[in-house]
């Protein structure tokens, strides 16, 4: 029974969320409050940023879909610990750009290793979904959901640009398409936020702890959501107020940007362990930090934001290519 148990567990990958709905939800109201000027007007409406808000907290639901292959794809992109990219010979600066090409440094660098390997230990009684493994994908699942978005805002720009009646299906199936590719988007970005979610030290301290911090795996939980609650933080313009500058993101290369974000966030963990083993983090030092959080979350996403939107400007050949392959010409594809 305790063997089901774990399998369960492992398929559900409980545990392993960043921020609760609310905070997920006010990061992505307070980025959408400050979207360029030339953004579509839609998108300012508060029904529609509650939709993309509440589509930012949908890749924690999947969690709640016990398929193995739901699960294998899905909890490894919440996370990079990056203290495990050691045992792969790699670190940030030499983290490959591409997820495939990451899997295969990484395959290579245990067949090197052979039984010197240093990294984590593969249970598969325990990890039917194989998440495990790895020390996470955060960085891709930005990266590639931040091309979703830019994809989908260029589809909007296309099919608004026709103003052609008989093509309101596609063009709210557009603006449906942004609503769902900005949540998902604005979900991993969140998470990128919590440092919890950039270290091997993710549901308490582990290994060597000379400064004896804590242990408690619900230090995870409580920084998602009690920490949140005890200072009352989930709303969106006290995280838009705190939002700071940060540099744009190339639209054509967001990479380092994604990388940066995570830099920040990693230099967090060990001021975060102190906070909690102090007590500071239920005081005031503790509301500031975890305010700078959420809104670093938010600032990096409007950042992502902006540059999609720039860079979504069909050009002519773009919006030719659209006509040509779409084919159609009405709603019910009658052709020529």
């Amino acid at each position: 029974m305790k063997r089901v148990a774990c399998v369960v567990l492992s398929l559900l990958g409980v545990g392993l969320l960043a921020w609760d709905a609310p905070g997920h939800r006010a990061i992505t109201v307070a980025a959408l409050r400050e979207l360029p000027a030339d953004a579509p007007a839609f998108l300012r409406d508060a029904h529609v940023q509650a939709q993309i808000a509440d589509l930012a907290t949908q890749p924690d639901r999947w969690r709640g879909v016990a398929l193995a292959q739901l699960t294998h794809i899905n909890n490894p992109d919440h996370y990079l610990d990056v203290e495990d990219l050691e045992a792969y010979a790699l670190t940030l600066d030499t983290l490959p750009v591409l997820r495939h090409e990451c899997i295969r440094a990484m395959v290579l660098a245990k067949e090197r290793a052979g039984a010197a390997f240093k990294g984590r230990p593969v249970n598969p009684a325990t990890d039917p979904a194989k998440v495990l493994e790895w020390p996470g994908f955060l960085p891709y699942a930005m990266a590639e959901n931040f091309g979703k978005v830019r994809s989908a805002m260029q589809t909007y720009r296309i099919l608004e640009s026709f103003d052609d009646p008989e093509r309101a299906d596609q063009l709210d199936a557009a603006r449906a398409n942004m609503i769902a590719a900005m949540g998902i988007l604005s979900h991993f970005v969140g998470d990128c936020a919590q440092p919890l979610h950039t270290t091997t030290h993710h549901h308490g301290w582990i290994g060597d702890n000379p400064n004896a911090y804590t242990t408690d795996r619900g230090v995870h939980a409580y920084i998602d959501g009690g920490v949140v609650r005890l200072h009352d933080l989930a709303h969106a313009d006290l995280i838009a107020g705190a939002i700071g500058e940060i540099p744009p993101v190339n639209a054509k290369d967001p990479w380092p940007s994604l990388l940066d974000a995570i830099r920040r966030s990693h230099a967090l963990v060990e001021p975060l362990y102190v906070m909690e083993k102090s007590g500071e983090l239920r005081q005031e030092p503790g509301r500031v930090f975890i305010l700078a959080r959420l809104a670093d979350g938010a600032a990096t996403l409007r950042a992502l934001y902006t540059a999609a939107w720039n860079e979504s400007a069909p050009s002519a050949k773009e919006i030719a290519d659209f006509r040509r392959y779409d084919g159609r010409l009405d709603p019910l594809n009658k052709g020529e």
